[in-house]
């Protein structure tokens, strides 16, 4: 995989990333959820370092599938998400603690 700077970012990203957005399932799509994580884990596999995903793409969906897949890696891609979507998933917020809820989101299913 060819990795390239970009200005700002403190490590050599993957020229290309995968998007998650069919991931999330519903009117995005959707797989099983194994096959969601065998395609992450090949995407790692080779090279690919760079995650996008975000709490819109089936309402938080793809970001659960994102964390399951990282459990227990030794190393982790940098998996970049969005926020503003409240938990109704009918409303947009930029409020401090909605945006750090939504940021978490990853690390606590990693940890779980």
């Amino acid at each position: 995989m060819e990795n390239i700077k970009i200005a700002g970012l403190p490590f050599d990203a993957s020229r290309i990333g995968l998007g998650t957005w069919a991931i999330g399932g519903m009117m995005w799509g959707g797989t099983e959820e194994s096959d969601a994580i065998s395609t992450i884990h090949a995407a790692l596999d080779n090279g690919i370092n760079l995650i996008d995903t975000a709490p819109g793409y089936g309402f938080g969906r793809s970001e659960r599938i994102v964390g399951r897949a990282l459990q227990g890696l030794s190393e982790r891609p940098y998996a970049f998400t969005k926020n503003s979507l409240l938990d109704d998933g009918t409303r947009h917020v930029l409020k401090r603690d909605s945006i750090l809820r939504e940021a978490d989101m990853i690390e606590i299913e990693i940890e779980n």
